[in-house]
């Protein structure tokens, strides 16, 4: 019986082994978009020493009370030798650790594709498209939050159709640079100086555990001259983080507003809402008003929601001869 355990207990800690090196190579240092790893952070649930199975799957098992009792002791076994293998620091990593998503913009995963590649699409959950009739609602829900000034007589609101507005530079490879930067308060050259650094896995592989460590060292000896913490770095990265394979792009909000129409003719625009995520100046158009145009301003900073914002919405002035 003590030779069957024996023998049990080292192919389950080759498997655990094989399972928190995979884990490590697709996940990135502790911190999600606030610190604490949860479902905003893109993080899984907290990693536990020795333990062989996640709670949940030992509930679907359905083990019996001397099963549990052996897995018990196999783990508590386990435990007690990862103890004396780590160190303080490395046991409080593991502690802090939360699996997350590849293809973050510190390069521990695939260089996303661009959003306007055929592996890059447009949705940002790789959701169903809403219908126009739903999309109407959305729209007017929202519009019926915001007090609207009254308008003159034979002035009519007709909502905005806005559509792109996600392209990015060709040296960035389909990241979000001008996104990430500025949440991260430097300009987009600096950051892509810093990222020029970063040594992803080649032919798209997922990087060894030391690899990931090296690329974020190099961002943060770059970055921390700056004043750029390993937390906020992670909270951008996490915010900004997403799977191409997968038909997806970063988080984004689609903006909101309305077209002043009088006569057929657009007179002017108001903002509902200016969305975020906007890394190129989207199109804007105005169903049944042929030939509608808008100059459109984007704005960028540190808050994620007003990120990469529409910030003005104007008719285009006509020049003069």
């Amino acid at each position: 019986m003590k030779h069957d355990r024996s023998r049990l207990f080292y192919g389950i800690s080759l498997l655990v082994t094989s399972i928190s090196v995979t884990t490590l190579a697709i996940a990135q240092p502790p911190g999600g978009r606030d610190g604490n790893g949860d479902r905003r952070g893109g993080g899984g649930p907290r990693f536990e020493l020795g333990q062989i199975f996640p709670r949940p799957l030992q509930e679907e098992l359905n083990l019996t009370p001397a099963q549990e009792k052996e897995l018990d002791a196999i783990q508590q076994e386990l435990k007690s030798k990862l103890d004396k293998l780590l160190t303080d620091e490395q046991r409080q990593t593991i502690e802090n650790f939360r699996p997350r998503r590849p293809g973050g913009p510190d390069g521990n995963g695939p260089p996303p594709s661009p959003p306007n590649s055929p592996q890059g699409g447009r949705n940002p959950e790789r959701r169903e498209r809403p219908s126009a009739g739903q999309a109407a609602r959305t729209k007017n829900d929202r519009t019926a939050r915001v007090k609207l000034k009254e308008l003159p007589m034979g002035v009519a609101r007709v909502p905005v159709t806005f559509s792109d507005g996600h392209e990015t530079d060709p040296r960035d490879h389909g990241r979000p640079v001008v996104l990430i930067a500025a949440a991260l308060g430097v300009t987009s050259d600096v950051f892509r100086d810093a990222f020029s650094k970063v040594r992803p896995a080649r032919g798209g592989a997922e990087p060894e555990p030391a690899q990931v460590r090296q690329n974020k060292q190099a961002l943060m000896d770059a970055l921390g001259k700056h004043g750029i913490t390993n937390e906020r770095l992670d909270a951008v990265s996490n915010y900004y983080r997403f799977s191409p394979g997968r038909g997806s792009i970063w988080t984004n909000k689609a903006a909101v507003a309305n077209a002043l129409v009088r006569d057929g003719v657009v007179i002017g625009y108001e903002i509902i809402d200016g969305g975020s995520g906007y890394t190129s100046v989207p199109t804007v158009s105005v169903p049944e008003v042929k030939g509608a145009s808008a100059k459109v301003e984007l704005s960028y900073g540190k808050e994620f929601e007003s990120n990469g914002t529409v910030s003005s919405l104007t008719v285009p002035q006509e020049k003069s001869n």
